[in-house]
């Protein structure tokens, strides 16, 4: 693909040229907060002489800023590139259909904007919705504890690393289980199709399939839902979408966003979590052109695209159908890059003034901001958590800012008169340590100073420099969780 960094070149820093790296930037921010700190007291008067209600916070600004209007239409360009060498595990590609996969570039309108650093605001509510709520039986108001993970990758070193294991992946996902499990709900983002399609090998990139083994352990350590819409869901045409729920729904994972039929797809996703009931809304920007290869029609249509979607209407329908605290996954904007671009704020904004409560996106590979939107709907004020990007909490990726991810965390609590808050959001930053063709994820912060045993120096050297790379895009804005 043209200008996409080669996932196996290795791109590492050293402890020194990170530290020198840091010291640069923190100095560029001082000075950058300096000016800043002026512009705001400025601002800030204006506001308050002008707009004497307030202010919308960072997130809310970052978006309003580079917000495209709702009438333009996005534009799908794909970037051509050759398909990379999948040895044994090579793609069987329907008859008739030619040319190489591509990833189209994301449905952006105008160049990258840089990202104001989002700030919460801690002195207003976290109100999700006002709702008539059913509280328990002994009238004690609810709470539910969520963690969120991000990319769930099988690519071509761990399928091979399994195979030569008898297909068990338990050994890559041992390390964080602990971390998975600690949550009242665990949910995550499979990126690729799942389930064996015809006489193909599984592989990796460009076109992801994993055995349906590969759900054991994600199960097994405490992930109860899967979200997957994403630009791979057709990596094995209209039959790996339903290979992929039908192994999803054998394993018992609740799941949002493939669907088999037109009923699945205007049907709702709700699930009771603590007696609060939850509705899920996932979309994708892309397909990386599947759809133009041999996918049938039908199978296309039943594709969540962002462009094509109408929040609102699928915030009614889950509304309609009693869902109290709506989330909504959308896989969007750019790859290896750690600020949204324009289409997530444009969409980030649209989901949240449908009514959406929280969102929770994937697809950068990289861990990007997050922060709150202040958003009126139906007359009433809420504050939307919007998380960009988690990045990647499992693959074989080594370029910098890839290795790594966080699980998020976060509590959903009921309050008197029947709203809901989004409250003690905080983060675990994960590294994935690729040792003798094993990749495992871990939680970076628990080794800081007692690193794994058997990890080498340069792998700590560069599980230490993550886990701060990650710290440095929230600073003290959330909790830091270290597992």
């Amino acid at each position: 693909m043209q200008n996409r960094p080669n996932p196996n070149a290795p791109r590492r820093m050293t402890r020194q040229q990170y530290e020198a790296l840091m010291r640069q930037r923190r100095q560029n921010r001082i000075a950058i907060a300096i000016i800043a700190g002026i512009a705001v007291l400025i601002i800030t008067a204006v506001i308050l002489i002008l707009k004497p209600k307030g202010s919308p916070d960072a997130v809310t600004a970052m978006v309003e800023a580079t917000a495209v209007p709702a009438t333009a239409q996005p534009v799908a360009e794909s970037a051509g590139g050759s398909v990379p060498d999948l040895a044994a595990m090579t793609d069987t590609e329907p008859s008739g259909q030619a040319g190489a996969l591509t990833e189209e570039a994301d449905d952006d309108d105008g160049e990258d904007a840089v990202a104001a650093e989002v700030t919460p605001v801690p002195e207003l509510p976290r109100a999700i919705d006002r709702v008539v709520s059913t509280r328990r039986p002994d009238g004690s108001l609810r709470s539910v504890r969520m963690r969120v993970v991000g990319d769930i990758m099988f690519c071509q070193t761990q399928l091979v690393y399994a195979r030569d294991s008898g297909y068990d992946f338990h050994n890559q996902f041992e390390m964080i289980a602990e971390q998975l499990a600690d949550a009242d709900y665990t949910m995550g983002n499979m990126e690729g199709t799942i389930g064996k399609y015809k006489k193909s090998q599984y592989s990796g990139y460009p076109q992801f399939n994993a055995p349906d083994v590969a759900l054991a352990p994600l199960k097994d350590y405490g992930i109860d839902f899967l979200t997957l819409a994403n630009n791979h869901m057709l990596d094995r045409w209209s039959g790996g979408v339903e290979n992929t729920v039908n192994n999803v729904e054998k394993y018992g994972f609740a799941h949002v966003g493939a669907y088999r039929t037109k009923a699945e797809k205007a049907g709702t996703v709700i699930c009771e979590v603590g007696g609060i009931k939850f509705g899920f809304m996932a979309y994708t920007h892309t397909t990386n052109s599947m759809e133009n290869r041999g996918v049938d029609k039908e199978a296309v249509d039943l594709v969540p695209y962002i462009s094509k979607a109408d929040f609102k209407g699928d915030v009614k329908k889950l509304r309609d159908a009693g869902a109290e605290v709506i989330i909504a996954f959308p896989h969007w904007g750019k790859e290896y890059v750690r600020e949204p671009d324009d289409s997530q704020k444009k969409y980030a904004k649209q989901l949240a003034e449908a009514g959406v409560d929280i969102i929770i996106g994937s697809h950068a590979h990289e861990v990007q901001p997050m922060g709150y939107q202040n958003v009126t709907v139906d007359g009433v004020d809420k504050q939307v958590l919007t998380m960009f990007c988690m990045g990647n909490f499992i693959s074989d990726h080594v370029l910098q800012y890839t290795d790594n991810g966080i699980i998020l965390d976060f509590t959903v609590n009921e309050q008197p008169g029947g709203r809901f808050t989004c409250d003690s959001v905080g983060y675990i930053p994960t590294y994935t340590w690729k040792q003798n063709g094993a990749v495992k994820v871990l939680p970076s912060g628990r080794y800081l100073e007692n690193r794994p045993t058997g990890m080498d120096d340069e792998n700590y050297n560069r599980m230490v420099a993550s886990y701060y790379e990650i710290v440095e895009v929230f600073g003290d804005q959330f909790q830091l969780i270290n597992g």
